[in-house]
């Protein structure tokens, strides 16, 4: 097959060029490449390159030092064009309201919202003609599909120039080059390639290290070595993996994601590949939020999104004070945030860091902890493929329970008006667990838990 640029192939990504469609054939069609199972693209036209770039020069000049409890002017600009167009705001913040002299009276929202009245929170005149929906990950909870568009899907790029700057790493890729590889390592999970047009048409790979997902054991290894990625994303299991898998390549450096990255495995990472490794605290909903500095602390990425820590009533909290993270704006038009509750929590302090980034800091941040699950034959269940199995389902939200012994306890609650085939469910979660897996499923009306954040997944296994 040639490196010919199709209509489908254009349809995704407009401003493919013929050099980046060879860089795009030579990831796909390598003798080690694997076995990619989705067709994606930025879907980035021309005007959106311009916009990304408006961005860029927002991060130069919008990341400073912050004082106070209320939002930058720019975002307060952005909300209070928002609150007239969306249904919740409209209920929630009176009219004429002024946000900057009383932000902390606002109402929060939350992922349950997310869940429940998505539609509440679409902006009435949002034009869908260019919509994008992206499942949240699984990792921590029940996968929600959040609207998006291809210039906020690509936003990150332009923010991940800022953490590698930060890091004395500064690229130009362009479309010769692999400008990234997302890794994961898990039973499942959708694997594509594409190019950026938003970082020179470089190509780009989401790649499985699963075993059978490649022609040969040895296959992984060759390949990342021929692609040569310029960056590596991925979460922490992953990482594990690469490392035993010890492809000899040179990344210039390494993106954790997903779920808290373990200081031992950065620093074996980081020894290994002689590159910085940047912890990313970023979700679907919101986007990126916060990135590791060279001494390792959390600093607020965006401009343009202003995070709070908050107490049980949503009230902001003073720096140092322990709370829940709660973030507002961002650059979704198809969901504009007004304090979006994450559920992580953390102390925000706004003293000037010593690595020189003036933007606050957010202190020991309890997001996503790994957990350990098991199938019945002993091999590892990933969190995600748990996630993945239930997405089909009219399911809210989901507690699991794995007890030292290997069963399995389910807590289900379903969307309100549809019923759930728990027959149905119990296969799905058997196909993940094995058919011997003791498995207890139970439909609640509510699920709760300590703290602020319900979890998902908890492990009694050792």
């Amino acid at each position: 097959m040639s490196a010919s640029i199709t209509a489908e192939l254009k349809r995704r990504n407009p401003l493919i060029t013929a050099a980046a469609a060879k860089t795009l054939h030579r990831i796909k069609e390598h003798p080690h490449a694997p076995r990619f199972n989705g067709a994606l693209g930025d879907r980035l036209v021309r005007a959106d390159l311009a916009a990304l770039d408006r961005l860029r020069e927002g991060l130069a000049s919008g990341r400073r030092a912050r004082t106070g409890n209320s939002p930058a002017p720019e975002v307060i600009a952005l909300l209070a064009a928002a609150i007239p167009r969306v249904e919740r705001f409209r209920r929630t913040v009176p009219r004429g309201h002024d946000l900057a002299k009383d932000w902390a009276s606002v109402a929060t929202t939350s992922r349950e919202d997310l869940a429940f009245s998505i539609h509440e929170l679409i902006p009435d005149d949002a034009d869908f003609a260019r919509l994008i929906v992206h499942p949240t990950s699984g990792t921590t909870g029940h996968a929600v599909f959040v609207p998006h568009h291809p210039v906020a899907g690509s936003a990150y790029l332009p923010l991940f120039e800022v953490a590698l700057a930060s890091h004395g790493v500064r690229l130009a890729p362009g479309a010769a080059d692999v400008g990234t590889v997302q890794v994961h390592a898990q039973s499942f999970t959708l694997t594509y390639a594409t190019v950026h047009a938003a970082w020179g048409n470089s190509g780009y790979a989401k790649v499985n290290l699963k075993e059978a997902d490649w022609p040969k054991p040895e296959s992984r290894s060759r390949w990342l070595e021929a692609m040569a990625p310029l960056t590596m994303t991925g979460n922490p299991s992953a990482y594990a993996e690469l490392l035993d898998l010890a492809p000899k390549f040179s990344p210039k450096a390494f993106f954790s994601t997903a779920f808290a990255l373990a200081p031992a495995l950065a620093k074996k990472l980081s020894a290994r590949y002689r590159a910085p490794v940047i912890d990313w605290y970023s979700s679907i909903e919101t986007g990126p939020i916060a990135y590791t500095c060279p001494r390792g602390e959390f600093h607020v990425l965006p401009h343009d999104l202003h995070v709070e820590v908050v107490d049980a009533k949503g009230l902001p909290l003073p720096a140092g004070k322990f709370g829940e993270i709660c973030v507002s704006g961002g650059r979704n038009p198809f969901l504009p945030m007004l304090r979006y509750r994450t559920g992580d929590r953390a102390r925000l302090e706004t003293k000037r860091c010593p690595c020189g980034d003036p933007m606050p800091r957010l202190l020991d941040l309890e997001g996503r902890a790994a957990v350990r699950l098991r199938a019945a034959d002993g091999s590892p269940v990933a969190s995600v493929d748990v996630s993945r199995a239930l997405r089909d389902f009219a399911i809210a939200q989901h507690a699991l329970l794995q007890r030292a012994g290997g069963a399995v306890e389910l807590d289900l609650r379903p969307l309100p008006g549809w019923s759930l085939d728990t027959g149905r469910v119990e296969r799905a979660v058997r196909g993940v667990f094995g058919a011997k897996t003791k498995l207890r499923i139970r439909l609640v009306q509510k699920i709760s838990g300590p703290g602020v954040k319900v979890a998902a997944f908890r492990s009694e296994l050792r």
